[in-house]
């Protein structure tokens, strides 16, 4: 038989980390969404020009799925709803153990039992 494991969590301690996650992930966001705008709005002016060697450039910079500039879009877009997601989910973890563990106590009686 396994030994018992106990996890321990400080509440206030987490919750204050969670939400320091959370405005950080929302400032990645935000700075996000305005560098990705920037970018695509950079790109679809073509700086590059409209003769031969700038819509080269572009075919090889932005033109497709597996193109250096548009990789990186799409990985940021996909990455950054993530991180921004990470503080609030782990404060509802938090805010969830601690409504179990006084549920469990209201239940079982106090903390000796």
């Amino acid at each position: 038989m396994s030994e018992l494991r106990e996890t321990f969590v400080k509440p206030d301690a987490a919750l204050e980390g969670a939400n320091s996650l959370g405005a950080a992930g929302a400032r990645l966001a935000m700075s996000w969404r305005n560098l990705a705008g920037t970018i695509e709005t950079l790109n679809g002016a073509r700086p590059w020009g409209d003769d031969e060697p700038g819509n080269e450039f572009n075919k090889n910079y932005l033109g497709g799925e597996n193109q250096p500039a548009q990789k990186v879009l799409e990985m940021g877009n996909g990455l950054v709803p993530v991180v921004e997601l990470l503080g609030p989910t782990v404060k509802g973890a938090v805010e969830g153990t601690v409504d179990v563990d006084e549920m469990t106590r209201a239940l079982f009686g106090g903390e000796d039992k």
